[in-house]
């Protein structure tokens, strides 16, 4: 049987006890969900995360503490009271009418509102839920007057879509105003998800005469 000397003693419980620290250290910080980022103080609209699959109301972005802006929504013009929502930050948000139509013809219906008078690098946030690892095919319904209008989604900082354009809805109803022609859009990208809550984010990268309804996220076949 082999002694340890004073000497090697010294050397090898160091070496245990620091293989032992390692294994007890925790693993290096994956792409968590966001909500897990310290320090953000936005609460979901209707007290729960929207879930995904499913359908994201463009105008139900996060409340901030005091309706203060830089926290759950960014916007470079007025924001104020909104009969769509409980305080003061409503950022452009407009009423659907007889006015508004989709592509083919069809009524919007003419409760709620959407997301206008959008600006480039507006963004609103969204708590979320996806409930299942899958991949997701992005959609949403939209108006948008010119040909550039783009927006971008992140889920983290390299969870995200990049930027996604949004084709023009001039020219399907001639006479009506073109941000009032709305287009269901039902796959402008696919993106796998895992399960999990998320702080979303929506940012206008391109306005161009965008204006936002929902958003849609369908689970991949």
């Amino acid at each position: 049987m082999r002694t340890l000397t004073a000497a090697s003693s010294t050397l090898l419980f160091p070496t245990l006890a620091s293989l032992w620290m390692s294994l007890l250290s925790p693993l290096p910080a994956q792409d968590a969900p966001a909500s897990s980022a310290d320090g953000y103080e936005g609460k979901p609209f209707n007290g729960t995360p929207m879930m995904i699959p499913g359908t994201l109301i463009g105008i139900d972005y996060d409340l901030a503490p005091n309706d203060q802006p830089g926290i759950t929504f960014n916007y470079g013009g007025k924001y104020g009271k909104s009969p769509f929502r409980p305080g003061t930050d409503a950022m452009g948000i407009g009423g659907f009418d007889k006015s508004h139509l989709t592509t083919d013809g069809t009524p919007m219906p003419l409760e709620g509102g959407y997301l206008g008078w959008t600006q480039n690098q507006e963004w609103a946030k969204y708590t979320v839920q996806v409930t299942e690892t899958a991949t997701y095919r992005v959609g949403g319904q939209f108006a948008a007057g010119g040909n550039g209008s783009r927006i971008s989604l992140a889920f983290t900082p390299t969870l995200a879509t990049g930027p996604l354009a949004i084709p023009t809805t001039a020219g399907f109803q001639p006479g009506v105003e073109v941000y009032h022609v709305w287009e269901k859009l039902d796959n402008l990208k696919e993106i796998t998800l895992p399960a999990g809550t998320y702080i979303l984010t929506l940012t206008i990268e391109n306005a161009d005469g965008l204006n936002i309804d929902n958003l849609t996220f369908t689970r991949k076949p």
